[in-house]
């Protein structure tokens, strides 16, 4: 389909938000090509696009600034890497493998997260986009990072595919997954894991804090621990009906980590603070379920802080 044929509104985004050498991903391609000394050349087929997302761009007016937003994201974080000392080997193997132009290939997921492959048939990127209203950059950011810094190597599991990194899948020479050891000697930290990578080992460390009525927090070395007692508890939250608005009683936050690639989580807040002064709140239903359901042990009590720990790695149900 030529550009002609596409609605108005997708022709006027091509031309104000792709097009134009100012446009911010135009803007990111050339430090990208800056930065590695070879071309950089992206291509998009609008029409498959379109195709593929028309549904959730009822608004065209917004498609192909939404679509130039996480390019840009995708060429920001590329730029990153390449401006980090520490991914030098990641640098000289895109250079090896590009043989002088890199080729970005923008196409569409299959999940509502994106996912990036190296083509060596066609010598560039597949950078397949999410389903759905395109996420933040703030969002996309990390996704787009460990996919970029994983692309090279052997094929790995997906991060939602935590189930299998149980103890009797554990690769051997996978330093991330190695059995516990007592060292002599201080690990090269070039060897170590990444922070997502790691705290998917156990031991888990897992503390509950509710002194009050009006909040409750929960710090958990295990990210995926702390998303099944959120969901669990989304899910089983009394809505606050004097409320107009009619939200959950109990407001449910989880809070990224600060360390590492990927998007985890370390802890999880339950408040009640300027909501319906009729709804409290307790860590019981935490504790229940940290004991009870995933079979944390209680390390020790202190008034009102609880300590657990798992040593048997976690995995889903198939």
């Amino acid at each position: 389909m030529s550009i002609s044929r596409l609605p108005l509104e997708v022709q006027v985004g091509i031309r104000d938000h792709w097009d134009r050498a100012d446009a911010p991903v135009q803007i990111a391609r050339s430090a990208v090509r800056e930065l590695l000394g070879i071309d950089v050349v992206i291509e998009i087929a609008w029409d498959l696009l379109i195709l593929d997302l028309d549904e959730d761009y009822s608004d065209k007016s917004i498609f192909v600034f939404s679509i130039a937003k996480q390019v840009q994201t995708f060429l920001d974080v590329l730029r990153d890497i390449l401006d980090s000392e520490i991914s030098t080997e990641w640098t000289h193997t895109l250079l090896e493998r590009a043989s002088g132009g890199l080729r970005l290939f923008i196409g569409t997921s299959k999940k509502k997260e994106p996912s990036i492959f190296w083509s060596t048939k066609r010598v560039g990127f597949d950078v397949n986009l999410p389903k759905g209203m395109m996420p933040s950059p703030i969002e996309m950011q990390p996704l787009f990072k460990v996919r970029l810094l994983d692309c090279f190597d052997d094929p790995q599991a997906p991060l939602d595919e935590w189930a299998n990194l149980c103890m009797d899948t554990i690769d051997d020479n996978s330093v991330a997954t190695a059995p516990c050891q007592s060292l002599d000697v201080l690990p090269d930290i070039s060897i170590l894991p990444r922070p997502d990578d790691l705290l998917l080992k156990p031991p888990y460390h897992l503390a509950v804090y509710g002194g009050g009525n009006l909040i409750v927090e929960v710090q958990c070395s295990h990210s995926p621990t702390l998303e099944l007692l959120a969901d669990y508890l989304e899910k089983w939250c009394k809505v606050n009906h004097q409320d107009v608005r009619h939200p959950p009683a109990v407001e449910i936050k989880l809070h990224q980590s600060s360390f590492g690639i990927g998007l985890t989580y370390d802890r999880l807040t339950l408040s009640v603070e300027g909501r319906n002064p009729n709804f409290l709140v307790s860590p019981m239903i935490v504790l229940s379920f940290v004991e009870g359901v995933l079979g944390y042990k209680s390390v020790s009590v202190d008034g009102t802080a609880w300590i657990f720990r798992r040593d048997v790695g976690l995995r889903k149900g198939r």
